[in-house]
């Protein structure tokens, strides 16, 4: 006798599983495309070419930002302006969105903030002239040392305080990109600089740079900032926003932006960096 034909219709939990995830991937998905009202033309991303952030077509910011536009349907421009171009194109309209903004106040007025992430800067200390520099006291009390930023860049906090600082005693020194500022380090323009992880792993490794340098941190109460997209209000409404707002939602929510962040830092700083 044959035995009896086997249960095609019966599907193991395993794989039962991994179909209802799939499903409410694509469901999730095709709501979001839903949601996000594309406009005619691409929208336009200002990256900030810096580390692991965006460097060419990669990066962590070019990856969430493909997979924005893959979710919402709409296309994606991108373009690498030094930063303070970016912001004064973001507040004209002529570009709809900033990668990796720092939420400031100060540009409320024509920006929305949407976060994705979080990092602490650190100060970036030159061996052979601050080593055993810990504060920013002791840095201050030693006039030949000098302090690096980037042009247009603004800090946050604490940070800016000590730049404003650094300039009016004419201890600053500033270049036009993050790179620039990572070489004149490098050449001893100056001692030290901020950075988070996301920008100094990658910029220290291409000088080979990551033996003559000290990581600390000077403030270390103040509030981990947020890293965001910053969209133009000129070019989106408040409803707008919040569809975009969902869809880079879901992109935390199912683990896509940590997925990402695990392949550019350590699994310590991925827990620091994923907000939750």
């Amino acid at each position: 006798m044959r035995p009896p034909p086997k249960n095609r219709g019966t599907m193991s939990a395993s794989r039962l599983t991994f179909s209802i995830v799939t499903l409410s991937f694509a469901l999730t998905t095709c709501a979001a495309r839903a949601a996000v009202p594309c406009p005619a033309a691409p929208v336009r991303v200002a990256f900030y070419e810096t580390g692991y952030l965006s460097f060419g077509d990669r990066g962590v910011d070019r990856e969430l930002v493909a997979e924005l536009a893959r979710r919402s349907g709409c296309r994606v421009e991108a373009l690498t302006p030094p930063r303070a171009r970016a912001y004064a194109m973001l507040q004209a309209g002529q570009v709809d969105i900033v990668t990796a903004a720092l939420v400031n106040h100060q540009r409320d007025s024509y920006a929305f903030f949407v976060p994705y992430m979080q990092q602490r800067f650190a100060i970036v200390l030159r061996r052979d002239t601050a080593a055993g520099v810990k504060t920013s006291d002791a840095f201050a009390a030693r006039p030949a040392l000098r302090f690096g930023a980037v042009r247009g860049v603004n800090y946050g906090g604490e940070r800016d305080q000590w730049l404003a600082r650094m300039e009016r005693e004419r201890r600053l020194e500033q270049g036009a990109s993050p790179t620039t500022a990572f070489r004149m380090l490098g050449s001893g323009r100056f001692d030290a600089m901020f950075a988070i992880p996301l920008q100094y792993e990658k910029e220290l490794a291409d000088l080979g740079m990551q033996n003559r340098v000290e990581i600390v941190d000077w403030f270390p109460d103040e509030t981990t900032p947020l890293r965001t997209l910053a969209f133009s209000r000129k070019n989106f409404s408040a409803e707008q926003l919040q569809a975009w707002e969902g869809v880079l939602k879901s992109m935390q929510k199912d683990g896509f932006v940590k997925r990402v962040l695990e392949k550019y830092l350590t699994p310590k700083e991925v827990a620091k960096a994923v907000i939750k």
